[in-house]
C-alpha cells in the first residue's frame, strides 16, 4: 500500500495556516481585601513578576503571579512583605528545568524565610503561617502551586471550578522543612475569570459561576465584597486578549487596561541580596497579618498580637525550646506516610517504653500523642533550666559564706579580688556541667538508646505477625526510623542488624532495587550534567551551564577527553546556541562522527574525537521553529498487520513542544538532509509542556513537565489516522503501598526506552533518586531502582542514560554514577 506523505503534509500545512497560534491573553487582577469592616485599596502580598533580562533557560517566557498571606502573631512591615515576595520571585526565575520545579524553588524560598523567623522566635511564643499561592503563566497555560489551605476558583462559560486541596497542600508554609503542595494547571481563554483567595466566602464561588458576559472589574469588585460578611482578603482577576502580561487594576476602574503593566522580578538568586523594586513595583501592598492593628497605632509593632489560648500552633511554638536553624535546609520531599510510631523531633524527649499498636491506633490518638510529647519535652526543657539557675545561685551563695571561714581569724567581711571572684564564677559552671555531661552520657544516652531499641523490636514483632501489607510495610518503616536513631547514639551489631533487616524488608514490599553505584570520576566535572548518551566505548554528557557536550572514554577508569570540543559558537556564518540535547550515532555514518548535539533553532553539530565539530542545519519545517525541546535517533521496525519491516536508514524525531509539533527526519548515510514529515495528523494532543521523547519503531512516547506520559501509535497508512493516548494510566502493582500514589509523589524529568527482549520505559526521578521501571505496554510498575540511603549527594539528579551493556548511568551535579549490574 503506497504512504501518500504529500497529502499528509498539505492537511498540516492548511491545518497552521488557518489556526494559527493561540490568542495571546493578559491576566487583570483586582485586590478584594477588606480589615476592621474598612476596604483596602491594596491586597498585602499580591504581586506580579515578569521575566528579568537574564532569567534561566525556561523561564523567559513566563509571568509570575504571587499571592501570599501571613497569619500568627509575628509582625511584618511593608518592607519584609515586599522582600519576601521579591526573593521568591528571584528564586523561581534563577530556577533552570521544568516549570514545578521552579515553583517549588520559590515556595521553599519564601519556607525557609519564614521558618528561620519562627525557630528565632520559638522561645518567645511567636510564630507566623504563610498562605501561599503562585501562579505561573505561559502562553494561555497557568500552572499553579499552592501551599496551604489556599483556594483558586476558575469560572469558564458559566461553570465555576475550584481548586483546593488541604490533604497535599499541607497547613502552611514556616513550619516544617520540608513542604507540602497541590499543583494544578488550566487553560485560560478571554473572557475567563479566576479568585484567588486564602478562605473562600461561600457566596463568592456561586456568583463567579453565574457572571454572563464580561462585566466590569470594579462592579464584580463591590458586588463581591457586598454578599461576604466580615473581613476578607482575596483577588479577582480577569482573562482578556492581550500581549501575556499581568497587571493591576486600581478600584473604581470600569474596564480593564489596554497592556497591563506586570511588576518585574529582581534577577538576582537565591544568594544575592534583595534589590530595590523597580519603579512599576508601586502596586505592591503593605505588609499584613492576622490581628494587626491599624497603621496610625505606635505600639503595633512594639507589642505583637497575642494568640488564642487554645491556638495548637502558638502552643507548639511557646513550648518548643529555641534551636539553630541548620545552614541548609533539603528539597522539599512528597509527604510519607505515617509511620507506625511517630519518632520526635526534640532531641531531649525520653522515647516512650510501651509497645504501640500501629494497627488500630487511630490517627486522632497518635496526634494527641505526639501533641502531648511536645508539651512534656518543653516542661522538662524550662524546668532544667530554672533548676540550673536555682543550683548555680545556691552554690555562689555558699562560696561566698564559706571562703572567710578559711583565712585566720574567720573573717567574714573579706572580699575577694576580683580576678579571684571571676575566676571562681567560671570554674564552678565549668565543674557543673562537666558532671551533668557524664552523667547524662553514662546513663541518659544509654536509657535513651535502650528506648529506640525496644521500640524498635516492638514493631519488627508486629511487622512479622502482620499480615496486611500496607500496615506491615507501615511497621518496618518504623522500625527502620527508630534502629537508624538508636544508631545514631550508639552503633552495635544489633542496631545494624535490625536496621539492614528493615530496609531489606521494606525495599522488598515496594518493589525497590538497590543497586551499587559507583562514581566515575575521581573528582566532580566543572559542570551541571543535564543529559547523557552512552556507546560501547565513549560516555557523553551535557552541561547545561556553558551548553556543551563533554567526552569521557571508558576503559578500566573513565578518562576525561580535555580534548574534545562540541558546543556552541559561530561555525561560518551561523551562530550555534546553547546545545539542549544530545545523542550518539551509529557508526557508519558520512561525517564519521560520534555524537550529535542540537541547539533550540534545529542547528546540528556532528563531533568527533580529534575533529572540528561539522554544522549541518536541519531543513525548516512548514511551521518554523519555535523551541527544539528534544531529539531522539530510531531505526526501529514498522509494523504492517502485525508483520515486522525493517525500514532502511534511521529516522531522527524532533520535538518542538511550544509549537505543539513532532517532526520526522529521514536520513541519508547519517545526515538529515531531507524535508521533514510530520508525525501527527489531522488531530494534535496537547504537548506544549513535553520535555521528553522515546521512540520505539511507531510507537513514541511523550513525558510531561507534570509527569504525565503521552502514547501515540504512528500510522503510515493513507487513511488511517495516528492515534494518542493522553496521558496513560500507570499502575502500581505493589499493594505493600495502600491507598499512596506512588507516581504522584515522584517528579518526572528525563525518560528513555530500553530495548527487547523486555521492552520498558526508565522515569528519572529527579528528587526521590531514584529511577521507576514500567512497562511500555501494560504500564504497570516493575520496579524501582534505587542507591543505598545516603550514597550521593542531597541534591537533585540531573540525568540518566543506559548503555547497551545495560549499565545504568545517573549524574548529579558534575559527578556520574554507574551501576552495572542492573536486571
Amino acid at each position: 500500500m503506497r504512504i501518500n506523505f504529500t497529502s499528509i503534509m498539505i492537511v498540516v500545512f492548511r491545518k497552521f495556516l488557518l489556526c494559527g497560534d493561540a490568542v495571546p491573553i493578559d491576566l487583570n487582577i483586582l485586590s478584594l481585601h477588606r480589615l476592621n469592616g474598612q476596604e483596602q485599596s491594596r491586597l498585602p502580598g499580591l504581586a506580579s513578576f515578569a521575566p528579568p533580562s537574564k532569567a534561566a533557560r525556561g523561564r523567559e517566557r513566563e509571568t509570575l503571579l504571587l499571592a501570599l498571606t501571613l497569619n500568627g502573631n509575628i509582625a511584618f512591615s511593608d518592607e519584609e512583605y515586599a522582600a519576601l515576595t521579591r526573593d521568591a520571585a528571584a528564586a523561581y526565575y534563577a530556577a533552570h528545568g521544568a516549570l514545578t520545579g521552579a515553583l517549588r524553588a520559590a515556595a521553599e524560598k519564601v519556607n525557609r524565610a519564614l521558618l528561620e523567623r519562627n525557630l528565632a522566635s520559638s522561645g518567645r511564643g511567636q510564630y507566623v503561617v504563610g498562605l501561599l499561592t503562585l501562579a505561573a503563566l505561559r502562553d494561555s497555560q497557568l500552572t499553579i502551586l499552592q501551599c496551604g489551605p489556599t483556594h483558586v476558583v476558575a469560572a469558564h462559560a458559566g461553570e465555576a471550578r475550584r481548586l483546593h486541596d488541604p490533604a497535599l497542600a499541607g497547613k502552611g508554609l514556616g513550619l516544617s522543612q520540608n513542604i507540602s503542595r497541590f499543583f494544578s494547571q488550566i487553560s485560560l481563554q478571554p473572557g475567563d475569570r479566576l479568585l484567588l483567595c486564602p478562605a473562600l466566602p461561600p457566596a463568592w464561588e456561586t456568583a463567579l459561576a453565574l457572571d454572563r458576559g464580561l462585566p466590569a472589574p470594579d462592579a464584580v469588585r463591590k458586588r463581591l465584597m457586598a454578599i461576604a460578611d466580615g473581613d476578607v482578603s482575596g483577588a479577582f482577576i480577569l482573562v482578556t486578549e492581550g500581549t501575556r502580561s499581568v497587571g493591576f487594576i486600581a478600584a473604581g476602574t470600569t474596564t480593564p487596561p489596554a497592556t497591563p503593566q506586570p511588576v518585574e522580578a529582581s534577577p538576582a538568586a537565591d544568594s544575592a541580596p534583595a534589590t530595590p523594586p523597580p519603579a512599576s513595583e508601586s502596586t505592591l501592598p503593605p505588609a499584613h497579618i492576622v490581628g494587626r492593628v491599624p497603621d496610625d497605632a505606635p505600639s503595633a509593632y512594639a507589642i505583637p498580637p497575642q494568640p488564642p489560648a487554645d491556638d495548637p500552633i502558638a502552643e507548639q511554638f511557646a513550648a518548643a525550646p529555641a534551636r539553630t536553624f541548620p545552614p541548609s535546609i533539603p528539597r522539599a520531599r512528597p509527604p510519607e506516610p505515617e509511620p507506625a510510631a511517630e519518632i520526635e523531633e526534640v532531641e531531649e524527649e525520653e522515647p516512650e517504653f510501651e509497645a504501640v499498636d500501629v494497627s488500630t491506633a487511630p490517627p486522632e490518638e497518635r496526634a494527641a500523642r505526639r501533641a502531648e510529647a511536645q508539651r512534656r519535652a518543653a516542661r522538662v526543657a524550662v524546668g532544667g533550666l530554672q533548676t540550673w539557675r536555682r543550683v548555680r545561685q545556691q552554690v555562689w551563695e555558699r562560696i561566698r559564706k564559706f571562703l572567710p571561714h578559711l583565712l585566720p581569724g574567720g573573717e567574714s567581711d573579706i572580699s575577694l579580688p576580683i580576678p579571684a571572684m571571676t575566676f571562681i564564677s567560671i570554674l564552678v559552671p565549668l565543674l557543673v556541667v562537666t558532671i551533668a555531661v557524664m552523667v547524662y552520657t553514662r546513663f541518659g544516652v544509654s536509657s535513651q538508646h535502650n528506648a529506640l531499641l525496644t521500640q524498635a523490636r516492638v514493631l519488627r514483632q508486629q511487622a512479622l505477625q502482620e499480615t496486611d501489607l500496607a500496615r506491615k510495610r507501615q511497621s518496618w518503616d518504623g522500625a527502620l526510623k527508630y534502629a537508624t536513631r538508636a544508631e545514631e547514639i550508639d552503633k552495635t551489631s544489633e542496631t545494624q542488624s535490625l536496621r539492614q533487616e528493615a530496609q531489606t524488608q521494606l525495599d522488598a514490599l515496594l518493589g525497590v532495587t538497590r543497586l551499587r553505584f559507583a562514581p566515575a570520576f575521581s573528582a566532580p566535572l566543572n559542570a551541571q550534567i543535564s543529559r547523557m548518551a552512552v556507546s560501547d566505548s565513549d560516555l557523553y554528557m551535557l552541561d547545561a551551564t556553558d551548553g556543551k557536550i563533554l567526552r569521557a572514554v571508558i576503559a578500566r577508569a573513565y578518562a576525561r577527553d580535555e580534548k574534545f570540543i562540541c558546543g556552541a559558537g559561530v561555525y561560518g556564518s551561523v551562530t550555534v546556541g546553547s546545545l539542549v540535547d544530545l545523542l550518539v550515532l551509529p557508526k557508519a555514518n558520512m561525517l564519521n562522527s560520534s555524537v550529535l548535539g542540537v541547539d533550540a533553532a534545529g542547528n546540528l553539530l556532528y563531533c568527533a574525537p580529534g575533529q572540528t565539530p561539522r554544522l549541518m542545519t536541519l531543513p525548516l519545517p512548514p511551521t518554523y521553529w519555535k523551541h527544539v525541546t528534544a531529539i531522539w535517533l530510531d531505526g526501529g521496525n514498522l509494523s504492517l498487520d502485525g508483520a515486522d519491516v525493517k525500514l532502511k536508514g534511521a529516522r531522527l524525531y524532533v520535538l518542538d513542544a511550544p509549537a505543539r509539533a513532532i517532526w520526522v527526519y529521514t536520513d541519508t548515510e547519517g545526515v538529515f538532509m531531507n524535508q521533514p514529515l510530520t508525525f501527527f495528523g489531522d488531530q494534535i494532543p496537547e504537548i506544549q509542556d513535553a520535555i521528553d521523547v522515546v521512540v520505539s519503531g511507531d510507537d513514541l512516547y511523550l513525558l510531561h513537565a507534570d509527569g504525565r506520559i503521552t502514547y501515540c501509535k504512528h500510522s503510515w497508512i493513507d487513511g488511517i489516522p495516528t492515534r494518542c493516548q493522553s496521558p496513560v494510566k500507570l499502575e502500581n502493582t505493589f499493594p505493600a503501598y495502600g491507598n499512596e500514589d506512588v507516581f504522584a509523589k515522584a517528579h518526572f524529568t528525563q525518560m528513555i526506552i530500553t530495548g527487547q527482549p523486555d521492552t520498558s520505559l526508565l522515569l528519572l526521578d529527579a528528587d526521590g533518586q531514584s529511577v521507576y521501571r514500567v512497562g511500555a505496554r501494560d504500564y504497570k510498575l516493575q520496579g524501582i531502582f534505587a542507591a543505598p540511603p545516603s550514597a550521593f549527594p542531597a541534591e537533585r539528579l540531573g540525568a540518566l542514560t543506559f548503555s547497551p551493556s545495560r549499565m545504568l548511568y545517573l549524574a548529579s551535579g558534575g559527578q556520574v554514577y554507574f551501576a552495572s549490574e542492573t536486571p
